[in-house]
């Protein structure tokens, strides 16, 4: 049916509307820019002496039954250093130590 107009619009009309939806449709694929200098999420890090045992249990490599070592070996006497965790807990070794060694501190003990 040459002559007859698509709903009723004229080629104007629709030549229109066909640039406005393709300038939507860019603008909807278009990755966003840069806002400003890139946010990084902070490092979280617990002191093992400290943490409650849920935030312990959060960490990488470390399920129930390590948490409860290292509450009991805390309990009995505050963790030095890292290293020293690593010696008194059972089932910590060398992988577990670098998969929750970024997560860890020791911090000192305030004066009393």
């Amino acid at each position: 049916m040459p002559g007859r107009a698509f709903c009723g619009w004229e080629g104007p009309v629709r030549a229109v509307l066909a640039t406005v939806a393709l300038a939507l449709a860019a603008g909807l694929v278009r990755e966003p820019g840069p806002q400003g200098a890139a946010t990084r999420a902070p490092r979280l890090v617990v002191d093992a002496n400290t943490a409650p045992p849920a935030v312990l249990a959060a960490l990488p490599s470390l399920g129930p039954g390590r948490v409860k070592a290292i509450v009991a070996a805390r309990e009995a006497d505050p963790f030095r250093s890292l290293d020293d965790l690593d010696a008194r807990v059972k089932g910590i070794g060398p992988a577990t130590m670098a998969a929750i060694r970024p997560y860890l501190e020791i911090r000192p003990n305030p004066p009393e």
